[in-house]
C-alpha cells in the first residue's frame, strides 16, 4: 500500500495498492505446456490477457462510512488492474521484464557473437521483427513484439526533452525528465537505469544488435564469395537498409548564437547543465515556432528572426550513423560486381558439389552443417599446411589443458559437493548427538537424583540399625539431609571444588564396635553330630554346645531309649509262666510274670532316656536360640557399619555424579559447540571464494570455452587438412579422412577431444611427409607481344589489359604433363624510364585451372560444353602482386620458397587469366615505350605418361591450323618494323604501304610448317590499329576502304597495305600496327 498523498483543501486522501502477485502465472504455465516458448512469448496472446481490476479486494477495502450508509468519504482506493506489470515501479515488473525482454535479447546477442546468426534472428523476433506485414496492427507498432514497446510506439527525441527542462509548462514531462537525469547522476555508469526510465533507449540497442546481427550475417555470407551466398548477403543488407530507411541528412543551423558566458547562462541553466537561448537568424523567414497550448488563447506568435535553441548541442550518435554507410558499402560492392575487399573478380555460376557423405559425418559427430558448408565456401589459407598444423597442434594443446582443467574443475565441484553433503550430514548427526548429550546430561542429574534416593533408602537402614542397637535419634540426625551443590568444575578450580564436595557429601561417620561373640575352641563340628562341611564353619560357643555337646547328648539318649524300647518290645514275646511245688508236702503254687514284665522295664529304661534326650534338645535349642540373638546383634552391627559404609559410599557416588552432570553437561555445550563449529564451517564452504557455486561458474565457463577452443582446434585442422590436400593434390591423400567428426562426445563433456585430435593432426602431419613428393620445376617466359598482342596496346593505351595464358602454350614445352601449378610469378616491362622511376605494374590473377588427372578420355582438349571432371577451375580468390622496378620482378622483397606463407599464385593452375594494371590517370612514364610484358612463371608439374605426350602434340598441331582470335598472332609496327618502308610509303604520293615479310619474322615454331593466314570463317585475318601520339588513345581503323594482301616469303608481293581516297594512313601521326592472325600447316 502506497500513500500517496492528499489535498488539504478537500482533505481527498488516495489510497494505491499495487500487486504483489502475478495474475497469470497458470495461464503461462499452461500455455508454455501447450504451446511452447514461442506461445508464451507471443505478443497477441500477452495482450489478449488483458486487464482487469480486482474488484472482491477492492470491495474489502473500499472505505465505507460508520453508518454504512453511502455517503460520500473524503477516501479513494486505486486498485492496481490484473495484468502483465511493465510498469517502472511495479513489484512485479522485474520479472515480467527479464521474461519477456531480457532473456531472448542476451540469448540472441550471445547467438549472434558465436556466428548463429539464424538462431540470433529468431530470438530477436521475439523482441522485435521488421518482417511483419501484418496490415491489421499499424506500423510502428506491429514490428514490436514486446508489450512496453507495442503499447508506446511514440519516440522521445532527446532534445526535445532536455527543451522542456527549460519551459515550465510541460511540468509533468520536466519531472519525468529530470527523475532520469537525477537517476544518471546517481549511476552513471549503469545503462539500465536510465533506459527503464527511457525504454527508447532498450529500442535503440535492440534494433542496433539486429542490424549487427544481418550485417554480420551478411558479411559471412559475403566472405565466402559464392553467387548463392551473394545473393543471400544481399538479401540481409537491403533488410537491413530498408529498416535504417533514407540517411538523415544533415540540416544546417538556422542562425547563430551569441557567445556567452557562465555568469551569463547561471540563471537560465536546468538540471542537465543546458539553457535554452535565442537564436540570430541569417534570414528573416527563418524561425522557430514555439509550441503553445491550444488553451492558451494569449499565446502570442514568434516575432520574425527570433528563436530559442539549445546553447549546448546534442552530439549526434556516430555508430547509429555508421550503419548506412556501412550498409552502402556492402551493396555498392556487391552490385559492382567486387568482393568484401573491393577488387572485382568473376564468380563461377556454380559451386563444385558438396560431398554428401561428408555431410552425413559431420552431423553424425554433432558439427553444425551449415558451418562446416560456409568453411568449405572459405577462401584457402595464405600459410601452408605445415604451419597450420603446428598451430593446431599448439591449439591442441591448450584445448588438452582447457579440458585437464574442465576435468580438474569437476572433480573439485564433486569434491565440494561431497564437502557440502559431507558437512550438512555432519550437522544432522552433530544435532542428533546433541539430542544424545542433552539427554546423558539428564541422565547424569536423573542419576545423582537416584543416588540421593538411594542415600535415603541407606540412611534409613542405618537409622533402623543405630536404632536396634540402642542407639538415640540425635546421634546421627545431622546425617538425613544433603543439598546438592552444582558447583562449576574447571582445570582451576577443581581440586578446591573437589574438597568441599568431599567434605559435604563425604562424611567420615563414625562405626560401631562391638565385641565379636566368644568363638568354640574348634570350630568343627564333631562328625557324631551330622553337621559337615568344607573348612572351617567358624561356629560360637553356644553353636558349638548345641551341635556338638547337646545334640550329641540328645542323640546318645534317644539312641539308648530306643535301644531300650526296642529290646522291650522283642522281650514282650516271652509267655508268662506258673509253678507249682509241693516239697514234702509243702508246696504251694507260684505265677512267674514272662516278657511283659520284661518290656515293661525296658519301657521305663526307654522312657527316661526319651526323657534326658528332651532335656538335651531343650539345653541345645535354648543354646541355639542364645547364639541366633548373638548373631542377629552381630548383624545389626555389621548391617548398621554397612550402612554407615554405604551412605559414605554414596557420597562418593554422589560426587562422582555431580562431576558426572559437569562432564555430560560439558559435552552437551561442547556438542553445541561443535554445531557452531560446523554451522560455521557449512557457512565457510558455502561462502568461501572458491565455492561450488565458483566451481560450477568455472564449469560453465570452461566448458564454453573449452568447447570453443576445441572448436576453433577443429576448424585450423580441417583448414590444415584442406590446404594440405590442395597443397599436395594427391589423390592418396584426398581419399583419407584425417580430421574426423566423432572427436566431441557431448555426453563425457568432450574429454579425450582434444588427445584424439592430436594424435590426428600427428597422423596428418606424418602423410604429408610421405605425399610430399617432389614434381617437375619448370620456368615458362611469356611474351604478351607474342601471346596476345592486341592486350599489350591495349595496355599502352588504357593502362590495363587481360591476358589469357593457354595450356597449349605449356604443352608447346612440355607435351604430356599435367598438375600444372604456379609456383612463383615474376613480370619483366622493357620500357624506357627515367631515372629513379618506378615502374608499378599491378599483375592480378582472376582465374586459373589446373588438369588434375592424366586420363586422356574421348579428347585431350577441356570439353567446354559439359562439365569436365579432369580439370578444376579456381574463382574469385583475387591474388595480386605490384612490382617495383618490373625487371624479373616477383612483387616480394625476397622470394624464400620456403616462406611461411604461400608466394603469390603460388598453387594456382599455370593455365590461367591474368589483368596486367598500369597507373592510368597519372603516368610516370612514356606507355608508348613499353616494348613488350614479360611473365616469368615458375610451376610443377607432373608426368603424364607417353599417351598423353602423343595426344598434347596433336592438340598443339590442331589448334595451331586454325586462324582464330584465341590462336597465333604475330603484331607489326610499320613505324618501327619497317621504319624505311613507312618513311618511303609517307613521303611519296604511292597509296601502297609495301613491305617484305618472311617467316624470320615469326616464331621458330613456324618452321615445322607453312603460315597460313586464310580463314575459313569468311573474316578479316587482319587488323590495323592506331594509337595517337597525344593520348595513346587507341583506334581500330576500319578496313573498308582499305585493301591488305600478304604474301610470306614472297619478295614480289609481300604486305601491300592500299590506303583509301581519303588518305586515312597517311594522316597518322601515332603508331600503326598491323595484327595479323595465323596458322601452320602441319
Amino acid at each position: 500500500m502506497n500513500y500517496l498523498g492528499h489535498q488539504h483543501q478537500k482533505r481527498k486522501i488516495t489510497y494505491k495498492f499495487s500487486n504483489h502477485f502475478h495474475p497469470y502465472i497458470g495461464e503461462l504455465t499452461t500455455k508454455l505446456n501447450n504451446g511452447s516458448l514461442d506461445g508464451v512469448l507471443d505478443v497477441d496472446f500477452l495482450e489478449s490477457l488483458g486487464k482487469d481490476e480486482d474488484k472482491t479486494l477492492k470491495e474489502i477495502y473500499e472505505p465505507q462510512s460508520k453508518t454504512g450508509s453511502n455517503q460520500s468519504h473524503p477516501y479513494q482506493v486505486e486498485m492496481q488492474e490484473l495484468e502483465i506489470d511493465i510498469s517502472v515501479d511495479g513489484p512485479y515488473s522485474p520479472y515480467n521484464w527479464e521474461l519477456f525482454f531480457h532473456v531472448p535479447f542476451t540469448i540472441a546477442v550471445h547467438l549472434s557473437k558465436n556466428q548463429r546468426f539464424a538462431e540470433a534472428q529468431h530470438w530477436f523476433h521475439y523482441i522485435f521483427d521488421p518482417t511483419n506485414n501484418d496490415t491489421s496492427v499499424p506500423a510502428p507498432k506491429r514490428f514490436w513484439n514486446f508489450l512496453a514497446f507495442r503499447q508506446k510506439s511514440d519516440v522521445d527525441m532527446v532534445d526535445d526533452l532536455l527543451k522542456t527542462l527549460s519551459r515550465p509548462e510541460d511540468s509533468e514531462t520536466k519531472e519525468r525528465v529530470s527523475k532520469s537525469i537525477e537517476a544518471w547522476r546517481r549511476h552513471p555508469f549503469q545503462p539500465h537505469v536510465i533506459a527503464r526510465t527511457r525504454f527508447v533507449a532498450y529500442q535503440l540497442q535492440v534494433i542496433m544488435k539486429y542490424l549487427d546481427n544481418l550485417i554480420s550475417w551478411g558479411d559471412s555470407l559475403f566472405r565466402q564469395d559464392t553467387i548463392e551466398t551473394l545473393n543471400e548477403a544481399t538479401q540481409l543488407y537491403v533488410l537491413a537498409a530498408n529498416i535504417l530507411g533514407p540517411k538523415p541528412q544533415s540540416i544546417p543551423r538556422r542562425g547563430t548564437t551569441k557567445p556567452q558566458t557562465f555568469a551569463s547562462l547561471k540563471n537560465k541553466l536546468d538540471s542537465f547543465g543546458n539553457a535554452l537561448v535565442d537564436l540570430e537568424n541569417r534570414f528573416p523567414f527563418n524561425q522557430s515556432i514555439p509550441q503553445t497550448k491550444k488553451t492558451d488563447t494569449e499565446g502570442t506568435e514568434t516575432l520574425l528572426g527570433i528563436g530559442q535553441t539549445l546553447y549546448f548541442c546534442i552530439p549526434i550518435n556516430d555508430q547509429l550513423l555508421g550503419y548506412w554507410d556501412l550498409v552502402a558499402d556492402r551493396l555498392f560492392k556487391i552490385r559492382h560486381c567486387m568482393n568484401i575487399e573491393g577488387i572485382v573478380r568473376q564468380l563461377p555460376l556454380f559451386q563444385p558439389p558438396i560431398d554428401p557423405g561428408m555431410l552425413v559425418k559431420a552431423a553424425a559427430g554433432g558439427i553444425d552443417i551449415s558451418s562446416l558448408v560456409s568453411g568449405l565456401n572459405q577462401p584457402l589459407s595464405p600459410v601452408r599446411s605445415t604451419l597450420l598444423i603446428q598451430k593446431a597442434q599448439e591449439i591442441c594443446g591448450e584445448v588438452r589443458s582447457l579440458g585437464n582443467s574442465l576435468l580438474s574443475v569437476l572433480e573439485k565441484k564433486d569434491g565440494e559437493a561431497i564437502s557440502l553433503l559431507r558437512q550438512e550430514q555432519d550437522i544432522r548427526i552433530q544435532e542428533l548427538s546433541r539430542d544424545v548429550r542433552y539427554l546423558q546430561w539428564k541422565e547424569s542429574e536423573s542419576a545423582t537424583f537416584s543416588l540421593l534416593k538411594s542415600r535415603e533408602s541407606a540412611y534409613q537402614r542405618y537409622r533402623y540399625y543405630k536404632l536396634l542397637l540402642g542407639n538415640k535419634e540425635g546421634d546421627f540426625s545431622d546425617l538425613e539431609q544433603v543439598d546438592l551443590e552444582r558447583t562449576t568444575l574447571t582445570e582451576e578450580n577443581f581440586d578446591e571444588v573437589y574438597q568441599e564436595l568431599v567434605g559435604k557429601y563425604e562424611e567420615d561417620i563414625h562405626l560401631d564396635d562391638y565385641s565379636i561373640t566368644d568363638q568354640a575352641d574348634s570350630s568343627s563340628p564333631s562328625n557324631q553330630s551330622g553337621a559337615t562341611g568344607l573348612g572351617e564353619l567358624h561356629l560360637n560357643r553356644n553353636e558349638s554346645k548345641e551341635l556338638n555337646q547337646h545334640m550329641l547328648d540328645a542323640r546318645k539318649f534317644r539312641d539308648t531309649s530306643n535301644s531300650a524300647s526296642h529290646i522291650g518290645s522283642t522281650l514282650a514275646l516271652i509267655p508268662s509262666m506258673g509253678i507249682d511245688f509241693h516239697y514234702w508236702g509243702i508246696g504251694g503254687r507260684s505265677k512267674v510274670s514272662g516278657g511283659e514284665m520284661l518290656a515293661a522295664v525296658q519301657r521305663l529304661v526307654s522312657n527316661y532316656y526319651s526323657f534326658k534326650a528332651s532335656n538335651e534338645d531343650s539345653y541345645g535349642a535354648s543354646a541355639s536360640k542364645t547364639a541366633t540373638y548373638e548373631r542377629r546383634a552381630n548383624d545389626w552391627m555389621l548391617q548398621a557399619n554397612l550402612a554407615a559404609k554405604e551412605l559414605t559410599q554414596m557420597g562418593r557416588q554422589i560426587i562422582s555424579s555431580l562431576i558426572r552432570e559437569q562432564i555430560t553437561k560439558k559435552e552437551y555445550d561442547n556438542q553445541l559447540q561443535q554445531i557452531e563449529h560446523a554451522k560455521e564451517v557449512d557457512t565457510f564452504l558455502r561462502d568461501k571464494f572458491t565455492n561450488d557455486e565458483l566451481y560450477s561458474w568455472m564449469q560453465g565457463e570452461l566448458s564454453r570455452l573449452y568447447h570453443e577452443s576445441y572448436k576453433f582446434a577443429f576448424d585450423i585442422a580441417k583448414k590444415a587438412e584442406q590446404t594440405m590436400k590442395h597443397e599436395l593434390m594427391r589423390p592418396e591423400a584426398n581419399e583419407r579422412d584425417f580430421i574426423k567428426f566423432n572427436y566431441w562426445d557431448a555426453g563425457r563433456k568432450g574429454l579425450l577431444a582434444g588427445e584424439a585430435l592430436t594424435f590426428d593432426l600427428k597422423r596428418m602431419e606424418m602423410a604429408y611427409h610421405e605425399y610430399n613428393k617432389r614434381e617437375y620445376e619448370i620456368t615458362k617466359h611469356i611474351s604478351i607481344k607474342q601471346l596476345n598482342p592486341m592486350a599489350l596496346l591495349q595496355l599502352k593505351s588504357a593502362g590495363v589489359c587481360d591476358v589469357q595464358v593457354p595450356e597449349w602454350l605449356f604443352d608447346m614445352d612440355c607435351p604430356g604433363h599435367y598438375m600444372r601449378r604456379i609456383k612463383n610469378v615474376a613480370v619483366s616491362i622493357p620500357a624506357v624510364a627515367g631515372p629513379y622511376t618506378s615502374i608499378n605494374c599491378t599483375l592480378s590473377l582472376q582465374k586459373s585451372t589446373i588438369r588434375k588427372s592424366p586420363i586422356i578420355g574421348d579428347q585431350y582438349a577441356r570439353d567446354i560444353e559439359n562439365e569436365d571432371s579432369r580439370f578444376i577451375d579456381y574463382y574469385g580468390t583475387i591474388e595480386s602482386i605490384v612490382t617495383s622496378s618490373a625487371q624479373n620482378d616477383s612483387g616480394m622483397f625476397d622470394v624464400n620458397l620456403r616462406d611461411e606463407r604461400f608466394l603469390p599464385f603460388e598453387n594456382a593452375g599455370a593455365e590461367s587469366t591474368w589483368r596486367i594494371e598500369l597507373p592510368s590517370e597519372v603516368r610516370q612514364f612514356d606507355y608508348n615505350t613499353i616494348s613488350d610484358v614479360i611473365l616469368h612463371i615458375r610451376y610443377t608439374s607432373r608426368q603424364g605418361g607417353g599417351q598423353m605426350a602423343k595426344e598434347a602434340s596433336s592438340n598443339i598441331k590442331t589448334l595451331v591450323g586454325n586462324v582464330n582470335k584465341n590462336g597465333l598472332t604475330r603484331l607489326f609496327s610499320l613505324k618501327h618494323d619497317f621504319p624505311t618502308e613507312w618513311r618511303k610509303f609517307s613521303n611519296s604520293e604511292d597509296r601502297t604501304f609495301k613491305a617484305t615479310i618472311t617467316k624470320d619474322h615469326f616464331p621458330y615454331i613456324t618452321q615445322i610448317g607453312d603460315i597460313n593466314v586464310d580463314d575459313d570463317s569468311g573474316s578479316l585475318p587482319y587488323q590495323l590499329i592506331e594509337i595517337k601520339q597525344d593520348n595513346l588513345d587507341l583506334n581500330t581503323i576500319p578496313l573498308n576502304n582499305i585493301g591488305i594482301n600478304l604474301a610470306i616469303d614472297d619478295s614480289d608481293k609481300g604486305l601491300e597495305i592500299t590506303d583509301d581516297e581519303a588518305g586515312t594512313l597517311k594522316g597518322i601521326d601515332g603508331d600503326l600496327f598491323f595484327l595479323v592472325y595465323y596458322s601452320i600447316d602441319v
